[in-house]
């Protein structure tokens, strides 16, 4: 209990300094965000949050030893890292993006001995011996869904930061209840760096808006982490796979139905819009706090389901099948939304036809005293015009 309370403060204080630190330099680095038409906040930000995250992440691990989490790890993590510290400075196309972040899920997931994933007897016994290669790959396309998922969250003020908050305390909560010490301390040091970004980064009555942003480099680490730690905490923990999903639904069930309606109106699903979850909360008039509030209570609820259920004893089919719950709730708001399947799709557009005949003044003597009483509306200094 104190080892992992000591190594969380070391972690937390050592976020806040680093940005403190890294917000004075970023704009010297070129590593800010401007706002633009999708992108609503009022000003330059800079996007050094996870930069310190995973830097006080990694000196409080490794200096308790490689033993903790191995080398694989690290190397994954930091092309994650290279390759959004580059996007962040200037936009790659999303096939460099795509082919880094396989990359770096091969790296995380390859090294790792037998089943990638553990499925405990979810299989039919058939395809037990033969099932290690597709698991495997499932475990790389996990790493990478979880990657953009959590990118692709990462517009509003504390979600991004809030949802991996939560994610780390259900699988370190896991991980202790399973006795897995290692991973435990891992989760509890990496949620005190998240915490320490969140002082920065979520709207309170101490801060008004965010003045620090994960950047692609954070956001796109943090979902690899997460991803990584769900796969280790299920083969250590010997828990089938799909019962864990309840720890990251939201964001993974939100990532999903995106790509299904970007696919459906035939547009690139990698290309930016504002059909997220939180967009859709947005226009409907909920504020910014709010719309956090709601999403990241949403995560932490769907992970304490799944956090119970394992805890009491639900069968793995059973809580499999649950999953469709919160899919369903999901699916049911952004019908109710955006009308999808229709929504966003061409319609005809009447121009009503005007009369070509230039119109007549009826009443031409009214003409000149109408002019000369027409005098000019100066503009009062706190409106706005039409033409604005």
């Amino acid at each position: 209990m104190l080892l992992w309370f000591t190594n969380s403060i070391v972690a937390l204080s050592m976020t806040v300094l680093l940005i403190v630190f890294l917000r004075k330099i970023s704009y010297a680095l070129a590593l800010v965000d401007h706002p633009n038409d999708r992108k609503r906040h009022e000003c330059v930000i800079p996007l050094c949050g996870g930069i310190a995250i995973f830097s006080a992440f990694s000196f409080v691990i490794l200096s308790k030893g490689t033993g903790l989490l191995p080398t694989s790890f690290w190397a994954g993590i930091f092309v994650i890292l290279c390759i959004g510290v580059m996007d962040d400075r200037k936009e790659l196309s999303a096939a460099t993006r795509l082919f880094a972040q396989l990359l770096a899920a091969g790296i995380l997931i390859v090294p790792l001995a037998g089943s990638s994933i553990y499925v405990a007897n979810m299989l039919p016994l058939a395809f037990v011996d033969t099932s290690a290669p597709i698991l495997m790959i499932i475990a790389i396309l996990f790493v990478v869904g979880l990657v953009n998922s959590w990118n692709m969250i990462d517009g509003v003020d504390g979600l991004a930061g809030g949802c991996a908050a939560f994610s780390l305390f259900w699988i370190a909560l896991t991980a202790s209840w399973k006795g897995l010490a290692n991973l435990d301390l891992s989760c509890f040091v990496l949620l005190a760096a998240v915490c320490g970004f969140l002082l920065f980064n979520m709207r309170s009555r101490w801060l008004a808006r965010a003045n620090i942003f994960l950047g692609d480099a954070g956001s796109t680490a943090l979902g690899a982490t997460i991803a990584y730690l769900l796969i280790t905490l299920s083969r250590e923990g010997e828990i089938a796979f799909p019962v864990l999903l309840w720890i990251v639904i939201v964001p993974v069930t939100d990532t999903i139905s995106l790509i299904v309606r970007r696919l459906y109106s035939g547009r690139n699903p990698l290309t930016a819009d504002r059909w997220h979850l939180h967009h859709l909360l947005l226009d409907q008039a909920y504020s910014h706090s709010t719309t956090t509030n709601i999403i990241v209570a949403s995560s932490a609820l769907c992970g304490g389901i799944g956090f119970i259920g394992l805890i009491v004893g639900v069968p793995n089919y059973a809580m499999t099948f649950g999953l469709l719950f919160p899919v369903a709730i999901h699916s049911a708001f952004v019908f109710a939304a955006t009308g999808f399947p229709s929504h966003d799709k061409p319609h005809p557009v009447k121009i009503p036809q005007f009369n070509p005949i230039a119109p007549m003044l009826l009443r031409p003597e009214l003409d000149k005293s109408f002019v000369a009483s027409q005098q000019p509306v100066q503009p009062s200094p706190n409106i706005l015009s039409d033409a604005v």
